[in-house]
């Protein structure tokens, strides 16, 4: 009797957790595709084709195929994607108190997964069009039942392989980062569960591999773009394509910086307890739970110090590991101390919440670290709607081009426009921001009968300049025009009279051919 009582206690936690973390990110989904990956997976359900990178490599393919599937409801990328990274956000939460349940008991359970559901990293992802969300919870999942295979629990053996599979057709380098966590807990099955186990997880992973490489031209094509695209920037940031000691210490800040934000206020119960620990010289009486954590958590980070650290969420494979570590220490520090406990855990938690609700973009100023936050994708939104509304209301798509650092969006979202592709190479900081710089190593030029533009009213044809970013690469700013937005910025544009010609290399500009 007991038993069932506890299992509903526990359906209770899971729907509660659920709710308040779908419910949370109901009210700020963001409107606008908010990457240029985003960009690349609304053209993906589409054509998948990574040599157009539809998506980037390696191919994401069962990403592609759920959110073509949830496409038939809504007919819109952006609307698909965000309610997959909404409901995944939520589940991954639900999945992160039942792995904690099982792993330090259900109070650490729930503190962990609320520290989850109210990181501001976390919150952030699950308001946006990218995977990071979806590929957490089957990271989680996958985590939690190989854990319970590694109790003995085999009924959890080939599920856990599955899911695993699974994962990796949504995220190949998934497979890769948990396989030594794989094996540490397969390690007592025997070899003939062993076996069976990995002939299910191969099938699976054949089920999504044939066709990924039949979409791309065969193996040795897909290896060729994989090959291509890692070049365009492992040499600045892996230690085996050249990079050294700079490429390190580039993707170690982004590392440190990241994490820190995804685990925010949670730091702070983890620190002390470990101070606590050490200083009392108290070392665990049983290391396979740790060297669990450990074989799921220091693959990643290797991966990410020597050879490539991306964009934010990329650390959500291992983030929840950390979150299990805070909630164990606040529920050891406080736990004889139950009210004292559950204030401590809402303090923490409202301090995360107010961190995503009510933290500005820029809290130092422009062009200083950036924080996602609800404001960010706000001010996302804003950047690329009014843009996009200006350019439709005032400029006419037959006599206008648009240059753009941001093109993948003005493709997208204005494929009638002339559009001319500007890519800008920011300066590495630990947000990728800096002084702007153009790549192209030749000068182009065109004049409105090269651009296939027909001459307005006035006799000229209009340039508008879509990016920020793009103004310190203006050579002639005197000659633009400025635009005023809805909310409060500017898009400058050129008015190109008849014998002007627009030109683009180092920097762009209006002239006399």
């Amino acid at each position: 009797m007991k038993h069932k009582s506890d299992r509903r206690q526990d359906g209770w936690m899971a729907a509660g957790l659920f709710a308040f973390t779908f419910l949370s990110r109901v009210p700020f989904c963001s409107r606008i595709l908010y990457h240029w990956d985003s960009v690349n997976f609304a053209y993906a359900m589409r054509e998948l084709d990574i040599a157009k990178e539809q998506p980037h490599p390696p191919g994401y393919i069962l990403y592609v195929w759920l959110c073509r599937a949830v496409d038939l409801l809504f007919n819109d990328a952006q609307n698909t994607m965000v309610w997959i990274s909404v409901v995944a956000s939520a589940l991954a939460v639900v999945a992160l108190f039942f792995l904690g349940r099982s792993m330090f008991g259900r109070r650490t359970g729930l503190i962990a997964a609320l520290f989850l559901a109210t990181s501001p990293l976390f919150w952030f992802y699950g308001e946006v069009a990218l995977p990071h969300t979806l590929d957490t919870l089957l990271v989680i999942v996958s985590v939690w039942w190989l854990y319970e295979t590694m109790q003995g629990d085999i009924r959890y053996l080939y599920p856990a392989v599955a899911f695993l599979a699974v994962a990796g057709g949504v995220r190949q380098q998934t497979i890769v980062f948990l396989a030594p966590a794989l094996l540490f807990a397969l390690r007592r099955v025997g070899w003939k569960r062993f076996v069976i186990a990995g002939m299910l997880g191969a099938a699976i992973c054949v089920a999504w591999f044939i066709p990924l490489m039949v979409a791309n031209g065969g193996f040795a094509n897909y290896m060729r773009v994989m090959g291509e695209f890692s070049n365009r920037f492992q040499h600045t940031t892996s230690v085996f394509a050249g990079a050294g000691l700079p490429g390190v210490g580039r993707n170690l800040r982004r590392l440190i910086m990241y994490t820190l934000y995804g685990w925010s206020v949670g730091l702070v119960p983890a620190v002390a307890y470990a101070c606590i620990r050490l200083g009392q010289r108290e070392w665990p009486q049983r290391w396979e739970r740790p060297v669990f954590l450990s074989l799921w958590v220091v693959p990643v980070l290797a991966f990410y110090t020597l050879i490539h650290m991306g964009q934010q969420g990329l650390v959500f494979v291992f983030l929840p590991a950390l979150l299990l570590i805070s909630a164990v220490g606040l529920a050891r520090l406080l736990a004889a101390r139950t009210r004292r406990l559950a204030v401590a855990a809402a303090i923490l938690v409202g301090v995360n919440a107010c961190v995503f609700c009510l933290g500005p973009e820029y809290p130092l100023g422009p062009g200083n670290q950036r924080l996602l936050t609800r404001a960010t994708v706000v001010n996302s939104d804003h950047y690329y709607q009014d843009r996009f509304g200006a350019i439709t209301r005032d400029f006419p798509r037959e006599s206008t081009a648009i240059l753009a650092a941001n093109w993948h969006h003005v493709e997208y979202y204005l494929p009638a426009y002339k559009l001319l592709r500007m890519d800008v190479t920011p300066a590495w900081g630990l947000g990728g921001s800096g002084q702007a710089s153009a790549p192209q190593e030749e000068e182009e030029t065109w004049d409105a009968q090269t651009l296939a533009l027909m001459p307005d009213a006035d006799g000229g044809v209009n340039i508008v300049i879509f990016d920020d970013e793009l103004a310190p690469l203006n050579g002639t700013p005197g000659l633009a025009r400025t635009v005023e937005l809805a909310h409060g910025g500017r898009m400058e544009a050129f008015e190109l009279s008849a014998g002007q010609v627009l030109y683009v290399g180092q920097s762009f500009g209006v002239r006399e051919p």
